[in-house]
């Protein structure tokens, strides 16, 4: 009889502790990244405790937030998510679920009184052995928290039309459990991540892209429900437009006049950054692409008018900088355009163009460093090789 009791304890134990700390937790954000943290996780069935509990990391005390929860249609998925709030900048916390695991995270600066570091690339979970190879290198860098350039977990487009809803739902907890596991610094901080909309990341069809069920928007926060684009501002001096090039809401209309509205709205800040994942000088695409020119017919000059030193691109599964570009023309007083989302992909040999500064056949992240003087672009392969460093003084 005893020992019976102790194997039930033991599978009880087992079971409740698998609950509380799940296999997938990631952090992202839905508002000021300075003063909250949004935590998400994935269970199966009802989980054992929908809390979290948080508090400064040197400090005494649990505060404790109870999660919202959805299940995801044609699964047994429970997504749970939690935005705390009133938070300090530039802090660090801890947090648990009810389980024995501690996690910790850290919140962005206000002012720039010391460098945030941002890792950007795209095109991330096709093969598993090159996604988890440059995970590893991302997270070597210590980045404050990564962009992620669209195409994230490949569930949609040609390869996959008839795939089942079950496998789609398979293939995004596959990605998560691998980030989970990875996306950590080797002081045991967990590093966020931003999304932006892809390709592969949504059903084909403009006419209503929402006609089908929508992963992607199920897996991650926003500040507005179903719409991706959004100006992410750090403090007062840093902003970054992550944009939707047309995969689920157009290039032109709305989100463009949006667009013109955030660069008025953040014109205090030094450093604007754009993101987004089809490019409008692509590396390996067609350069006369529909997308390709709707991007430099309505975004290039807004960018141009407003200072940018750097947009961010994906979409072509190489590395690429151009030369500075304004009005469609090599000008020094242009726009550089660097990408081009090779993170965990094969990469692919890039075309000959004329805007192409420097580009090559291989795997490559972006690790922007911002300091109050200046803003430097490093692009890095998947081995730790330094591939670019371009530098943009204040």
């Amino acid at each position: 009889m005893s020992r019976a009791f102790f194997l039930f304890f033991v599978v009880f134990s087992f079971v409740k502790g698998w609950a509380q700390d799940p296999s997938i937790l990631y952090l992202t954000w839905k508002d000021d990244p300075t003063t909250t943290m949004t935590v998400m996780w994935h269970t199966v069935g009802d989980p054992v405790s929908n809390t979290v509990y948080y508090k400064p990391l040197q400090e005494d005390g649990w505060k404790q937030k109870t999660a919202s929860s959805v299940k995801i249609e044609q699964s047994n998925v429970q997504v749970h998510q939690v935005e705390l709030t009133e938070l300090k900048a530039d802090s660090e916390y801890t947090f648990h679920l009810g389980g024995e695991k501690k996690y910790k995270f850290r919140t962005l600066p206000q002012f720039l009184n010391k460098p945030v570091k941002v890792a950007v690339g795209g095109d991330i979970f096709l093969s598993k052995e090159l996604y988890e190879k440059m995970n590893r290198e991302v997270a070597s860098h210590d980045p404050d928290f990564a962009i992620l350039g669209g195409d994230i977990a490949y569930t949609e487009g040609l390869r996959n039309a008839l795939r089942s809803p079950q496998w789609r739902v398979d293939r995004w907890e596959e990605f998560f459990r691998i980030w989970t596991r990875d996306m950590v610094t080797k002081e045991g901080r967990m590093i966020p991540l931003m999304p932006i909309i892809g390709s592969h990341d949504i059903r084909e069809g403009f006419d209503n892209p929402f006609k089908n069920q929508v992963l992607f928007y199920e897996m991650f926060a926003f500040p507005k429900k179903g719409i991706p684009y959004q100006a992410m501002r750090v403090g007062l001096d840093i902003c970054f437009y992550l944009l939707d090039t047309g995969n689920s809401r157009p290039i032109a209309g709305a989100q463009t006049e949006w667009l013109k509205q955030a660069f008025k709205d953040n014109k205090r800040a030094i450093w604007q950054i754009p993101v987004y994942h089809d490019a409008a000088y692509p590396s390996e695409t067609a350069f006369n692409s529909r997308t390709a020119r709707n991007i430099r017919k309505f975004w290039s000059p807004i960018f141009e008018e407003n200072g940018v030193f750097a947009s961010m691109e994906n979409g072509n599964h190489t590395f690429k900088r151009t030369y500075p570009i304004k009005e469609g023309k090599v000008n020094p007083k242009g726009v550089y355009y660097l990408g081009d989302g090779c993170w965990g992909v094969p990469p692919l040999k890039p075309e000959r163009h004329w805007y192409l500064d420097k580009s090559a056949r291989t795997s490559c992240f972006w690790l922007i460093t911002i300091d109050p003087t200046k803003c430097l672009y490093e692009a890095f392969d998947n081995e730790g090789r330094a591939l670019d460093r371009l530098e943009a003084s204040r």
